[in-house]
């Protein structure tokens, strides 16, 4: 798992010896989950790759929900999961809000009682030199709104410079872990609740229902000002900037109506929110 241009898929081409198609930074060529199988000394491995956080293609709650998904449907068909791999890039500068939700999103996702058995890989090493790369990895391992939180349950940071040789390590350290049942899972199938509600559909939750308030609040300051205003010129500025809104709010009710499973969960969220 990880954003979209991370290098997921070009990690599995190097343990795998495969070509499947890569994207580029910006757009996933990953846009449903892919199962790749190989053997590993005497052991079966099955590599399973995500679309991306971040796709322009897809809002990462669209993200979720496919993997939620394929979670539930691999578990049922007795599919358990011997770890989890987060790849990050070294090569970003800054770490984005969005990109902190999901950090915690993921932590969620997964359970504190498992992320022993979760590998945080930075990649493009070979993108920075070698002295800002390790201070971005120090920096990503003790902030706390970064990947401390996890490593202090024991998640372990590892690199990936691109080779075939580290991605087979990465791919190894897994083979000797014992087999569990992610967070996400026992709260889906289990205690039979629907993604919005889980730890990790709450996560997104806030973000979105935040987005959405402010969204909200600021449309009705314009359509204030719009009745106030005489200025043609200003009136201009101000519907330009009501027709952003209006599309920005569309865009979030599309999110809120793919992370909602039911009609009853969408119909709440729209009176809620007065979508």
């Amino acid at each position: 798992m990880g954003s979209t241009g991370v290098g997921k898929t070009s990690f599995i081409n190097k343990v795998t010896g495969q070509s499947l198609p890569v994207g580029h930074e910006l757009d996933s060529c990953t846009k449903e989950i892919r199962e790749v199988r190989l053997k590993r000394g005497k052991r079966n491995v099955v590599l399973v790759d995500t679309p991306g956080f971040g796709d322009s293609s897809m809002s990462d709650t669209e993200v979720l929900r496919l993997i939620a998904k394929h979670l539930v449907t691999s578990h049922q068909a007795g599919t358990k999961l011997t770890g989890i791999i987060y790849m990050h890039r070294i090569s970003d500068s800054k770490v984005e809000g969005g990109t902190r939700r999901n950090f915690k999103m993921f932590h969620q996702l997964c359970g504190s009682e498992h992320l022993r058995q979760v590998a945080i890989v930075t990649t493009w090493w070979d993108k920075v030199d070698t002295k800002t790369a390790e201070s971005r990895e120090n920096q990503l391992m003790t902030g706390k709104t970064l990947f401390k939180p996890m490593l202090d349950y024991k998640a372990t940071m590892m690199r990936h410079d691109g080779s075939s040789a580290t991605a087979k390590d990465i791919v190894d350290h897994f083979l000797r872990l014992e087999r569990m049942v992610l967070k996400i899972q026992s709260q889906l199938i289990m205690d039979k609740m629907s993604l919005p509600v889980t730890d990790a559909g709450s996560v997104m939750n806030t973000d979105l229902l935040n987005d959405t308030r402010r969204c909200l609040d600021r449309l009705e300051v314009l359509k204030d000002e719009l009745k106030r205003t005489k200025d043609n010129k200003t009136r201009g500025l101000l519907e330009e900037e009501r027709k952003e809104l209006l599309a920005e709010k569309r865009a979030l009710g599309g999110q809120i109506k793919s992370l909602s499973k039911s009609l009853n969960e969408r119909s709440f969220f729209s009176r809620l929110l007065g979508l």
